[in-house]
């Protein structure tokens, strides 16, 4: 009587097995949907990281210069980058200067070679106009535009260089400047040698003419 009792009344899980198996399937099921949630997140947040970062970085203009882009991206990479400036081009240069002229060389005895054919002093040429150069504010801005022909008497010879500064070569009034130009130019050139200069005749003249345009 007891047994049949019992089995008239259905368990309260007809299928525990089955339950138990869909549970846990369940719980796996879910283990991927969570993860790939969590990458959909990550992936989201740097999409809007990487639209706010190219929204912000500074951005070169179509016509600006390499070092101007460069500029930029060190701005935005946080590195520094020292550009070199480069002089101005309009700007004027104290003193300019002709080409070097030789006017004259000769060598011992009547026989006389034109100047077109004499050789060039390179090392002397060179010394003599570095020599102007240096010296270039003995003129000052008052006198911008006058001119002196800086005349280099050159004797191998005698292992010397005389520097003359003739009235015909110059337009220079002013005789104070044109005396402290001389001075100078004469005094960069007393220590110059011969020794090792190549030449192909005793002695030479060389001459500049500088024109002073008043800058400083």
């Amino acid at each position: 009587m007891s047994d049949h009792r019992e089995s008239s009344h259905p368990p309260s899980d007809p299928h525990p097995a089955l339950t138990r198996g869909s549970a846990a399937s369940f719980a796996l099921d879910d283990r991927p949907a969570r993860a790939q949630l969590a990458a959909a997140l990550f992936l989201g947040v740097a999409l809007v990281g990487s639209g706010l970062y190219l929204w912000r970085r500074p951005h070169a203009s179509p016509d600006a210069t390499p070092s101007a882009a460069m500029a930029a991206s060190a701005a935005m990479d946080g590195t520094a980058i020292i550009v070199s400036a480069t002089p101005d081009a309009g700007s004027a240069a104290p003193v300019k200067l002709s080409d070097v002229r030789v006017i004259a060389c000769q060598d011992r005895g009547p026989k006389k070679t034109p100047a077109e054919q004499c050789d060039h002093l390179e090392s002397v040429e060179q010394a003599l106009t570095h020599a102007i150069e240096q010296a270039a504010t003995c003129v000052p801005p008052a006198e911008a535009g006058s001119t002196i022909e800086y005349v280099a008497d050159v004797s191998f010879s005698r292992h010397k260089v005389h520097v003359a500064v003739p009235r015909a070569g110059r337009s220079l009034d002013d005789r104070k400047a044109l005396v402290a130009c001389a001075a100078a130019v004469r005094g960069a050139m007393q220590g110059l040698t011969l020794e090792s200069v190549t030449h192909g005749h005793a002695r030479y003249k060389i001459a500049v003419t500088a024109t002073y345009t008043g800058k400083s």
